[in-house]
């Protein structure tokens, strides 16, 4: 096993914190027009439907639309309030979880309320959607009040807060219709999933205002998020930019020319190690580093044969030459790791 050194790479000026923890721009920025970050992306994002979308490109850009009720501190790994207003209160008695709720709206305007909650997970469930495995454990959800959500679990479920209560939470008045006309459908399923997600409302820092495909995203500021100018978690939250536009290159000498010129200002991608040298020698970009984006590593299913033998493991542990793929392949970018 052994990680891999993802290199982000960016312009001048200073680093932007776009939000505190739902996305980061790696690298520097010069401002655009009305302050926009220009973001180069090597592929467009293949959905945004949230319930398709598996790739990263499209998942950076929903979590920047839909937010969930809870997130992870990006350093101490500690849970965080989002939609929600407090951490979780479990009563082991009764196997619930009560959530209040902070006050927060939809990009439209409507406010966000607990049915919004009671909705996305009795959505998954009924549709067995993407990540419904998470969801068998609730046997029902209640609604006390529109700040208040109950979840009643059938058995104890060790992943509920890290899983369960960190989806995307949907707007029920766009989604229900939805809903309701994929019931009606032969395969439902299939015909949710392959709904286009148009016009997103959402609740996050932006709003997808233009999307041109093949071309760029432009994502506008939403002057509704329920984080603007507060603090959480001793965090001052944004977004503290008007814009995001997010070009797509279908090649990484297109995207470095670009970064070269000057008509993009991040690109947060990896880099393959050939182009380092030529950007690191660029006075204008700045190469950013991180160890741990990136990890690569040969797993066996333990409970099949052969593989259950401790023995094969080993042997194929010790014929990997571990040296020769840091050394050679990835160009002295990685690090081995002895698990």
């Amino acid at each position: 096993m052994f990680k891999f050194r993802l290199k982000s790479i960016g312009m001048p000026t200073g680093l932007v914190l776009i939000l505190a923890w739902a996305w980061m721009a790696q690298g520097c920025f010069q401002k655009g027009p009305a302050d926009t970050v220009r973001v180069g992306l090597p592929d467009e994002p293949r959905t945004l439907n949230p319930w398709l979308a598996s790739d990263v490109n499209s998942r950076s850009i929903l979590r920047l639309i839909y937010q969930p009720l809870y997130q992870r501190d990006p350093e101490t790994l500690a849970l965080v309030p989002w939609l929600a207003a407090q951490l979780p209160v479990y009563d082991a008695g009764r196997r619930t979880y009560t959530i209040r709720l902070r006050s927060a709206r939809w990009s439209d305007g409507r406010p966000l309320t607990a049915a919004d909650v009671a909705f996305s997970g009795r959505l998954i469930k009924a549709f067995n959607l993407p990540g419904a495995s998470h969801w068998r454990c609730v046997e029902h959800i209640e609604t006390p009040d529109d700040h208040t959500v109950v979840f009643y679990l059938k058995q104890p479920y060790a992943a509920f807060i890290n899983r369960t209560l960190q989806v995307s939470i949907l707007p029920a008045h766009c989604w229900q219709p939805i809903a309701d006309e994929a019931r009606k459908m032969e395969k439902p399923l299939a015909w949710l999933l392959r709904r286009e997600n148009r016009s997103p409302v959402g609740s996050g820092p932006f709003v997808l205002k233009q999307w041109h495909r093949g071309a760029y995203l432009y994502l506008e500021r939403n002057p509704r998020f329920f984080g603007s100018g507060a603090i959480i978690a001793g965090r001052p939250l944004g977004p503290h930019i008007q814009g995001i536009l997010i070009k797509f290159f279908g090649t990484t000498d297109v995207a470095m020319l670009a970064l070269r010129k000057g008509t993009i200002d991040v690109y947060q991608q990896h880099i393959q190690p050939g182009y380092l040298e030529m950007l690191e020698q660029t006075p204008h970009v700045q190469v950013m580093v991180s160890e741990k984006s990136a990890l690569y590593y040969m797993g066996f299913n333990t409970r099949r044969q052969p593989f259950n033998d401790v023995h094969l493991r080993r042997a194929v542990a010790l014929l990997i030459n571990k040296d020769f793929i840091v050394e050679r392949l990835l160009q002295r970018q990685g690090t081995q790791m002895w698990s």
